[in-house]
């Protein structure tokens, strides 16, 4: 048998594997990255940074960096005659609470967030290789042997790379998905055209999203990036009139087709430095795994880009997979625990694509309500109610414990994967909330969950006023887990400062935030765990609840 050189081969270096890569690398997995590319595109597209993607890059560290260099949310400003008449929200503002802390998008072109992440990476010594392929792929029940083909310059240098799992990350028109043989059946949308790219603009300001005409007619949209020191500006440009293959070509051609519509003296319009034509692909794959193999973002789902759902349900599929990889190629993962990355994420892609097909009939219809405008995005595409309320390692004491009329309304509350009620209580399955103004009982500092919470373990909160029986049971418990992939945090309430003997960190609530957003009543017990992916994966009174859920995550 062939020995196991790497545990993980990532193919595709776009935001999908880097995170996939980071959250692996953070848990001690070793891994490779290689790019089909020999260098790194440049461009804009997937630059809307979404709520929980935000989190996302809290988690990893990453957060601080991606807001230095993206912008914050802007408005479309439609223009008629050469005049602003109108400025339109992207979405709505909401104002951040101590339970959500990102409430808006941000945008950030996926050529800087994609640096961001590389930068991250070197930090564990790792580097993609570019001009790279992978040219065959088969699997035992131990491996995955991958040929991967180095293209130099001079020479075409084969390699065989035998690692534990391999992760498909390289596009639509990838080869790990095509080797495995999985389908990818949809639908593509050859009427929709709409050509993107990156382009030189003057005379309008960087802080809206500029929009000339409205499809299905003619008109084109210039959004500023994150490179407005060098006026450059995301383009979308359609239109029946608009002679496409003409204009990838002819950029003269372009500028004056944008010209004409505009009717703006002021604007300039400089270098293309890239244009590509644009037609909408509603397609998922029939599984996002085989074997010891996985696809995830583009490589498993493709869909319109109105609702900038792309980028960030790549990176959510990445942060799922992550953690479960990590404690596979440890050997403590529990036989299913893999098989849930299929089961959580394909109904929420599945939902994603009718939401943004929805949103595609609707911008493009030619008769438009007056109600309501098609460029106003919905708030459930910020994915902060992206949900795994139904999966098989979810666990949660008060649905478990339901009668049969009551499990029936439980199960219409999982109708919809992307919208948790408002005032609805928090379940297992639900993203888990942040909580600012805890204290440090031992050292006194200052704390919020969101910097306790990390992709390479389980956090469980217990929430207690006091060392009862049921605390210590619950400790005891968790010490039987593998070292390092745990972490217990005693939570107390607000009129209580008393330590707890075996527990990694003890908090004080002082500002009852961390008992309000986990639904916990100060007077009595409670335990909640936040798995690594920040989803809370058990809402339990005690040990016995602890046990079940971790049953289905740890082998033994």
């Amino acid at each position: 048998m062939s020995s196991i050189n790497v545990d993980v081969l990532i193919v595709g270096s776009g935001p999908t594997g880097l995170v996939t890569a980071l959250t692996l690398a953070q848990n001690g997995v070793s891994v490779r990255i290689i790019e089909k590319l020999p260098y790194f595109p440049k461009g804009q597209r997937g630059s809307g940074v979404m709520p929980r993607t935000l989190e996302v890059y809290q988690f990893l560290g990453c957060l601080e960096d991606v807001k230095t260099v993206g912008i914050p949310p802007v408005e479309y400003l439609q223009w008629a005659d050469g005049k602003p008449v109108q400025t339109i929200p992207v979405m709505v503002y909401e104002e951040p609470t101590p339970g959500i802390p990102e409430r808006n998008y941000w945008l950030l072109g996926q050529d800087a967030a994609c640096r961001i992440l590389r930068d991250h990476l070197k930090m564990y010594g790792i580097e993609v290789e570019v001009a790279t392929e992978l040219v065959s792929l088969d699997q035992t029940e131990e491996l995955v042997v991958g040929r991967v083909v180095k293209n130099t310059p001079d020479e075409e240098v084969e390699e065989e790379v035998t690692a534990k799992y391999i992760v498909g990350a390289d596009g639509a028109k990838g080869a790990v998905r095509k080797l495995l043989g999985l389908t990818f059946p949809g639908e593509t949308r050859d009427a929709v055209r709409i050509l993107i790219g990156d382009i030189e603009a003057w005379g309008l300001d960087h802080r809206h999203w500029h929009k000339f005409g409205d499809a299905p007619q003619d008109g084109f949209m210039l959004r500023p990036s994150d490179r407005g020191n060098e006026n450059i500006f995301f383009l979308a440009c359609f239109g029946p009139n608009l002679d496409y293959a003409r204009a990838l070509v002819d950029h003269d051609y372009l500028r004056e087709f944008m010209y004409k519509l505009s009717h703006l003296p002021d604007l300039k319009l400089g270098k293309v430095e890239s244009v590509g034509d644009y037609r909408p692909n509603i397609r998922v794959a029939n599984s996002f795994r085989k074997g010891r193999a996985f696809i995830a973002g583009d490589a498993a789902h493709v869909h319109s880009v109105t609702g900038g759902q792309g980028m960030n349900s790549s990176i959510m599929d990445a942060f799922n997979l992550g953690w479960k990889l990590a404690l596979a190629c440890k050997g403590v993962a529990s036989p299913i625990l893999l098989d849930t990355y299929n089961t959580e994420r394909l109904p929420v892609i599945k939902e994603m694509l009718e939401r943004t097909t929805a949103i595609l009939n609707k911008t493009y219809a030619k008769e438009k309500s007056a109600k309501s405008s098609p460029w106003l995005r919905p708030t459930q595409l910020k994915q902060l109610g992206v949900h795994y309320r139904w999966s098989p390692i979810v666990f949660d004491e008060q649905v478990d414990q339901l009668g049969a009329n009551a499990k029936v309304k439980a199960q219409q509350e999982m109708a919809s994967t992307y919208v948790v009620e408002e005032g609805d209580r928090m379940h297992a399955g639900d993203r888990a909330p942040d909580a600012p103004g805890l204290i440090d009982i031992k050292s006194e500092d200052a704390r919020r969950l969101f910097e306790i919470y990390r992709p390479e373990y389980h956090t469980v909160l217990l929430f207690a006023a006091g060392n009862d029986a049921t605390i210590n049971a619950a400790l005891a418990v968790l010490g039987r887990y593998p070292k390092g992939l745990v972490r217990s945090v005693v939570v107390r309430p607000q009129g209580s400062t008393a330590p707890a003997k075996g527990a990694d960190l003890v908090l004080q609530d002082k500002e009852g935030y961390a008992y309000s957003e986990y639904g916990m009543k100060q007077d009595s017990v409670g335990v909640a765990v936040v798995r690594p992916d920040g989803i809370v994966g058990a809402l339990v009174g005690g040990a016995l609840g602890i046990q079940k859920y971790f049953s289905g995550i740890f082998s033994g």
